[in-house]
């Protein structure tokens, strides 16, 4: 497979320091495209659109089968709105990672009226994150969406109900649950206390 080309051409060279930067291979650099349309919440069909690129060659791009040329990159790059650099920039990440309970509470971010505390930072070629969530009490939907990949929830504390496209399923603590993600999906809390639930998404969610 080819190496990806870098802005000016070039072919990049590869480092005897397993440790210093990397230009990204073509599975990392689908991977980060990937990771940004997700983000974005857009399907190939969406990018396609927005950037004038087939959303077959994207998806070939994104499972790594395909490296794109400078100008497929930066057709897909504004259509994430992000710089051409930025998806093809030599990155270090580390292949262990620790996050505390102070540095994690920094990071809460609320989605819908759901809370969520990411509980992992980025590790070397990551597909997965995972969160707390914690539903408020109140039988009104407190968080719903769908994106690409699979989730899989269990339940910590209280009770909820998650909706996978038309089915509900009632979940009490200590109870699991694992679904394709790209139907649509919805949690709520029909108990009196809040719901604190363990999240694993892959692809990873940035939130």
């Amino acid at each position: 497979m080819p190496p990806t080309a870098s802005p000016d051409g070039n072919t990049p060279r590869a480092s005897s320091d397993p440790n210093a930067p990397a230009d990204p291979s073509p599975l990392e650099l689908g991977r980060r495209i990937k990771l940004l349309r997700v983000k974005r919440n857009l399907t190939l069909k969406e990018l396609e659109k927005r950037g004038g690129i087939s959303a077959t060659h994207v998806s070939e791009i994104e499972r790594g089968k395909a490296s794109p040329t400078v100008g497929a990159l930066g057709r897909i790059a504004r259509a994430l709105r992000v710089r051409p650099a930025s998806l093809i920039e030599p990155r270090v990440l580390p292949q262990v990672t620790i996050s505390s309970p102070e540095t994690r509470s920094s990071r809460r971010v609320t989605a819908g009226a759901a809370t969520l505390e990411p509980l992992t930072e980025a590790v070397h070629a990551s597909e997965v994150t995972a969160h707390l969530m914690t539903l408020p009490i109140g039988r009104e939907v407190a968080l719903a969406h769908h994106h690409e990949g699979e989730e899989w929830v269990t339940v910590l504390a209280g009770q909820v109900e998650i909706r996978t496209g038309e089915e509900r399923h009632e979940l009490h603590e200590g109870d699991s649950l694992h679904f394709r993600a790209e139907q649509p999906h919805a949690y709520l809390n029909p108990a009196s206390s809040p719901a604190v639930l363990l999240i694993a998404s892959r692809p990873g969610l940035a939130v």
